[in-house]
């Protein structure tokens, strides 16, 4: 069994498969920048089971993700897999392709991190004088177009997915390889997170700090989490609660300028 081990947000994943070329393609492809020298004990233990045609036939919009007997069963178009209660170690058969390892990790990590005190974030994300900004949204709000425009202002992050994590100094917030439309591949980096600003099209900039109760709601519509259920849910409440506790949000209305940032580094 070859072994590839990997780290994203912190977190020390081995990824496991008896197929070596599957591997280098996951590395070429994908992880390339978040590649982790050799650790003894991992957070993760992931084994991979690629086949040349899906696990199962099902047609799915988006991932299924249950509790059974012993844990969690994942399943979705490219692959199946059963993971243990803490997110801890996972057997995965899927579709030989990164897209299908790649949709996994992000469903992995959806379920591992709230349990740990944090969360992933349908957002993007910058690195900006050693400070973190992330601008979060659905689909369609414009985390690509951020990422577009501060990528010569500031390091880019991730456009996609960003992972929030309270640490013993604070939030953090992480690149990650999970990218969207801006096509580039997140980095390995990560800064105390300054603001968390809520995206919404606008013909001029202007930034407006929510309450609590807003920001409380607005992170949760931007969090990432397939797992259902009152134990998932209490998880989500108390991590995204901690965060907006600790961290302004913002609702920030912008037009497709770099005028918009001038507004988030004076406002925040």
């Amino acid at each position: 069994m070859k072994t590839l081990d990997i780290s994203i947000a912190g977190i020390a994943l081995r990824l496991e498969c008896a197929e070596e070329a599957f591997l280098t393609d996951l590395v070429q492809e994908r992880y390339g920048a978040f590649l982790l020298a050799h650790v003894e004990q991992p957070h993760i233990r992931v084994l991979l089971r690629p086949k040349p045609s899906p696990p199962t036939r099902a047609r799915m919009e988006s991932v299924k993700v249950r509790q059974a007997e012993g844990g969690w069963r994942f399943v979705y178009d490219t692959f199946v897999a059963d993971v243990t209660p803490e997110a801890e170690r996972a057997e995965v058969d899927c579709l030989r392709s990164v897209y299908a390892v790649d949709s996994f990790l992000r469903t992995l990590l959806a379920l591992y991190l709230p349990q740990r005190g944090g969360v992933m974030v349908h957002a993007s994300a910058v690195r900006h004088e050693h400070r973190g900004y992330v601008f979060a949204g659905r689909s369609g709000a414009g985390k690509s177009t951020v990422a577009r425009i501060l990528s010569g202002e500031a390091e880019v992050l991730s456009d996609e997915l960003v992972a929030l994590r309270r640490l013993p100094g604070g939030w953090y917030a992480y690149g990650t390889p999970f990218w969207g439309d801006f096509a580039r591949a997140g980095v390995n980096l990560s800064a105390p997170l300054r603001a968390i600003c809520l995206l919404q099209h606008a013909k001029e900039p202007r930034l407006e700090r929510l309450s609590r109760r807003d920001a409380l709601t607005g992170v949760l519509q931007c969090s990432l989490q397939f797992a259902e259920g009152p134990q998932v849910a209490e998880w989500m409440l108390n991590v995204v609660s901690a965060l907006v506790q600790d961290v302004a949000v913002h609702r920030l209305r912008f037009p497709p300028s770099i005028e918009f940032w001038e507004v988030v580094l004076k406002g925040v």
